[in-house]
């Protein structure tokens, strides 16, 4: 037992865990086959959903068909896996769509807390969601929000009885001249929006004096609230695959240095399958 490349095998299988990735994959070494399975009782290292197979034959599983004979149609099986077979992979999940095709596309119920979090600071995804919840995407955002809601909200009319005597003299206000505008006229007044008409002028003076500063916190409370709507509704949809865009590189620089970390270098076999040599 090569207890360093028993350390490599145990951290793959952390990271692709923490990653979602570690399904339909397999990794051979020190003889033995370390396996996904939906079986969360069975646990390798403190890891659960691994099962170990002992004294396996790498050969067995990282052969594969290279072509059929034309004179007898017989076909022709190959392995291109480093014959000392360090550390051997295969892999038709996740990881697959990652290293054949550039792809992190991954059910989202197998992503962790962690990645989730650094999904929401490097991606566009809790942008876009925090949009479709609120209409806005940062503090600044929601402080214009705000501050139109309460005195430029183009559902109320800000004619007030209270401050110009009659309508045509609110209009010269606004516009520089009287006329009718029957769009307006129909659209109630701000204040009414208020119970009482004192309410609304505190609240306009609040408004007035509403920094950016003063709405971070509750800004950090509905961006919390966010990501955990967005994380509770992705993991609800248990058979649903997502594709998250610009964060491959970064997911496979982190993959390969795991194998320079050990002393080791790769190479792929088929597009399935990638064998490990030492340094």
């Amino acid at each position: 037992m090569d207890n360093r490349i028993d350390e490599c095998v145990n951290e793959i299988i952390v990271f692709l865990k923490k990653w979602g990735m570690w399904r339909d994959t397999a990794i051979m070494a020190n003889g033995n086959r370390y396996v996904h399975t939906d079986d969360a009782n069975k646990i390798y290292n403190g890891l659960s959903n691994v099962e170990v197979i002992y004294n396996v034959d790498p050969e067995e599983y990282t052969k594969g068909l290279v072509q059929i004979n034309n004179e007898d149609g017989k076909a022709v099986w190959k392995s291109f896996s480093n014959p000392e077979h360090i550390l051997d992979m295969v892999y038709v999940g996740p990881l697959y769509m990652l290293l054949r095709h550039g792809e992190y596309e991954v059910n989202p119920k197998d992503i962790s807390d962690e990645v989730w979090e650094y999904i929401f600071e490097n991606t566009d995804v809790l942008d876009e969601y925090l949009f479709d919840q609120y209409g806005c995407s940062s503090v600044e955002e929601f402080y214009f929000q705000t501050v139109e809601d309460k005195i430029e909200n183009d559902d109320y009319t800000k004619w007030d009885p209270l401050v110009f005597d009659t309508w045509e003299d609110y209009q010269v206000f606004v516009n520089g001249e009287s006329y009718e505008d029957f769009d307006e006229v129909c659209k109630p007044s701000n204040y009414e929006r208020y119970g009482t008409y004192a309410e609304y002028i505190e609240d306009l003076e609040d408004t007035d004096n509403l920094t950016v500063a003063d709405l971070v916190p509750l800004w950090d409370k509905m961006v919390r609230d966010a990501k955990e709507s967005f994380i509770r509704k992705a993991r609800e949809k248990k058979d649903e695959i997502i594709n998250i865009w610009g964060i491959v590189p970064y997911v496979k620089d982190d993959f390969f240095a795991i194998f320079e970390k050990y002393g080791l270098w790769y190479e792929f076999g088929f597009g399935w399958s990638l064998t490990c040599y030492r340094i």
